[in-house]
């Protein structure tokens, strides 16, 4: 969306201030205004992120319906700014135009980050498996309900539990994961002291928060 004209803005951190002219523009998901329209940095920048309300300033209207009768808000977390359109008409139409790009900023799909864990399975003649991530409360129930026997330390879940891979796989699937790569490796078990081989998997999974 791209919108732009003159407005008035009234100035200060509280806008009680006097009004000056700026070039206001819309697009890329943020309001800007600028003291001219052939300036390429704007004096000031408002994020739609930011913005809670946009909306008539009633009082300002009320106040001086002959100079400034024209007046809405762009109420943000941290301030509250006023502007003014040359008719009823204009102001609606900025109005509009700001809280359908707050729509449409909102309806973007999110990219999610993605959250990662590694599940070690233990084969040898003590079976376990460790789990070293950010999993689900649900999830970590059900690793517990296999097993009495756990243990857990700054490398993460573990216990003795003779489990297969497609068992530990299906279970994940179940809770969202997806598996990114596997390999053998090496390592010390959390109720040893001597290395043993292992399978490593390391999972995905796509996180909206």
């Amino acid at each position: 969306m791209n919108f732009s004209g003159w407005l008035e803005k009234r100035g200060g951190q509280d806008a009680t201030k006097g009004w000056k002219k700026r070039w206001c523009t819309l697009s890329d998901n943020t309001f800007k205004y600028f003291k001219n329209d052939s300036d390429s940095s704007p004096a000031g920048i408002i994020y739609c992120e930011d913005i809670d309300e946009v909306a008539i300033h009633v009082q300002e209207v009320q106040k001086d319906i002959s100079k400034h009768g024209f007046t809405f808000k762009i109420v943000t977390k941290g301030r509250t700014y006023l502007f003014n359109a040359v008719s009823n008409a204009k102001r609606d139409e900025w109005i509009k135009a700001i809280q359908d790009l707050i729509s449409a900023h909102k309806e973007e799909p999110q990219t999610p980050t993605l959250l990662y864990t590694t599940v070690e399975i233990f084969c040898g003649q003590k079976p376990a498996i460790r789990v070293n991530g950010d999993i689900s409360t649900e999830l970590m129930m059900q690793l517990n309900s296999s097993t009495t026997k756990t243990i857990q330390d700054d490398r993460g879940w573990f216990a003795e539990l003779s489990t297969t891979h497609t068992t530990i796989l299906n279970l994940f699937n179940q809770h969202g994961w997806s598996l990114m790569t596997a390999f053998a490796c090496s390592s010390v078990p959390s109720n040893s002291t001597t290395a043993a081989h292992s399978d490593m998997m390391i999972l995905t999974k796509p996180n909206y928060k």
